[in-house]
């Protein structure tokens, strides 16, 4: 098929054009076909059908005519995603032969995207977040979470703290206008010029694992409380336009209080100051929801858990949701003894940062090995969550935590097929999957120290040749496909040739710099976590 007929009823400017769009950009950079919208019979008709579910979608045929109905403009938009997904696009366009009814196990299906550190969502522009956007809508994202980073900012007159909020702004703006919902997240970690006499007691971290670098304010006296919620509050009215839909309010990395009246902290002071805060955010924003996050409870045991349960059985109408994970594990008590307050509970997986470093620093970071075993952990209970995300190396990470969202049954192997068959090439799926056996393997070992299968590696590194040299330009141009081909040949140079600073090397850590939009040189102290270890690189007030 050299011309695709779309045609879109029941749908009013601007959301027919815009899909319309999505189906037109995404079919004409795969292949020769021409996207145009019907003037007679169309080959695809995108509809609304109110007895679906409102997230829901149908694929289907009348005669000649591909019909893909929705609940809502959004079903349709994850409708068009598994359409897309598996259709064909040799030369020609070939369609679908899908045909079925799908709508979404979980309830609240997100993304966070972690914009600091001049990563790529710190710094790429307007059209590729818009754009990245959609493309992660079209696995069944339903929402976005990114935060303000009070962290870095010495107040609202710092110069980086209108870039910030506008960076906040224009990603919630890209969220909205492909029909997403979003959310910001709070707690005591506030500007850090913060008064010294309001800053909290630091936490006992006897594991290391709830962070301690922000400055954090005790809100258990009068004054630090009246400065986290007259903070937060300023935050939220400068947001307010923007249409904020969620807020979760967060424990620890960053957060917490050590002294008397705080701690233990997720079961006192953290509780107190969430009421608070959740309590405040209703008279700015009167339909926000609350997502009560409880990242790293009990590490170690102190009672977390058993006091949130305590007192969210007084009383859970503030809280909507509870986000529950942990650094490795998921954690047991919501397993083993309920989800406090009978709430849905979502998950908050790391997908950026396992066996992994500098983030991305060698290309795509799949492991869907180990996603599928967390995933099956806690799926049982699970109605969503939102995967932390700190780049675009780990796409395919998101599209398996996505699909578990949608449809807990669903395995990451699965997945992998269905996004290399779209992404790259149905005729190369089986060698993709065996070449990121290999990574995943790879990573895994060298992150836990032990000894990498040198004969494993070098297998990967042949299949990523073979496999470029038999896909089409437009895959071999997919920036998808090139960081995965760059990390096998990465993984070769540094674990079996001449390490990190060979040409080959040095070629594929400057395209990765490049994809990434990283800073050759910077000032951020934090740039080298994400950028490329390319030894040209220049950090003047940080590691290289």
């Amino acid at each position: 098929m050299k011309q695709v007929a779309v045609q879109v009823i029941q749908l009013g400017d601007p959301d027919a054009a815009r899909l319309l769009d999505v189906i037109k950009v995404r079919i004409e950079q795969r292949c020769e076909a021409v996207v145009v919208a019907a003037q007679g019979a169309p080959d695809v008709m995108l509809s609304i059908d109110a007895n679906l579910p409102s997230e829901g979608f149908r694929i289907d045929q009348i005669d000649a005519t591909i019909r893909i109905a929705g609940g809502s403009s959004l079903a349709l938009l994850y409708g068009i995603g598994k359409f897309l997904r598996t259709s064909r696009y040799e030369e020609g366009f070939t369609p679908s032969v899908w045909r079925g009814t799908s709508s979404p196990h979980g309830s609240l299906r997100g993304m966070y995207f972690a914009s600091h550190f001049h990563n790529w969502y710190h710094v790429a522009g307007d059209d590729e977040i818009k754009r990245y956007v959609e493309d992660i809508a079209l696995w069944g994202v339903n929402a976005i979470m990114a935060i303000y980073p009070f962290i870095n900012l010495s107040g609202w007159d710092d110069p980086e703290a209108l870039p910030a909020l506008n960076q906040l702004r224009r990603m919630f703006g890209a969220a909205k206008s492909a029909g997403l919902a979003t959310m910001t997240g709070l707690n005591n970690v506030l500007f850090n010029n913060a008064p010294a006499e309001l800053r909290a007691t630091p936490l006992p971290d006897l594991l290391g694992r709830h962070g301690n670098s922000g400055t954090m304010i005790c809100p258990s006296t009068p004054a630090g409380r009246e400065l986290i919620l007259k903070t937060t509050s300023e935050l939220l009215m400068l947001l307010k336009d923007t249409g904020v839909d969620y807020l979760c309010l967060w424990p620890y990395d960053e957060g917490g209080c050590g002294c008397e009246r705080c701690r233990p902290w997720g079961a006192r002071g953290f509780i107190r100051m969430s009421h608070d805060i959740a309590d405040m955010a209703r008279s700015i924003l009167p339909d926000v929801k609350i997502v009560l996050s409880t990242w790293t409870y009990d590490t170690p045991p102190d009672g977390e858990w058993q006091g949130l349960s305590d007192e969210l059985k007084r009383g859970n109408g503030w809280v909507d949701y509870i986000l529950a994970d942990a650094h490795e594990d998921f954690p047991r008590y919501p397993l083993d003894v309920g989800v406090p307050g009978n709430l849905p509970l979502i998950n908050f997986p790391e997908i950026s940062m396992w066996g992994n470093w500098p983030w991305g620093g060698v290309g795509a970071h799949p492991m869907p090995h180990r996603q599928q075993r967390l995933w099956n952990q806690a799926r049982q209970v699970l109605r969503g969550g939102f995967p932390y995300s700190e780049g675009i190396y780990e796409d395919m990470g998101k599209a398996i935590v996505s699909q578990f969202y949608w449809d807990p049954a669903r395995t990451a192997h699965e997945t992998v097929r269905e996004y290399a068959a779209y992404e790259y090439a149905p005729t190369v799926v089986d060698e993709v999957v065996a070449m990121i056996d290999i990574l995943e393997s790879t990573a895994s070992l060298h992150y836990m120290k032990q000894a990498v299968d040198v004969t494993a590696v070098r297998r990967a590194a042949e299949l990523a040749e073979a496999i470029h040299a038999r896909l089409p330009a437009s895959s071999q141009r997919n920036w998808r496909w090139e960081i995965l081909y760059l990390r096998a040949l990465l993984d070769r140079e540094r674990f079996v040739g001449g390490g990190l600073r060979t040409p080959v090397a040095d070629a594929a850590l400057l395209r990765l710099c490049d994809i990434y939009h990283c800073q050759l040189e910077t000032d951020d102290p934090y740039h080298h976590r994400v950028r490329p270890p390319w030894q040209g690189a220049v950090s003047r007030h940080g590691e290289c």
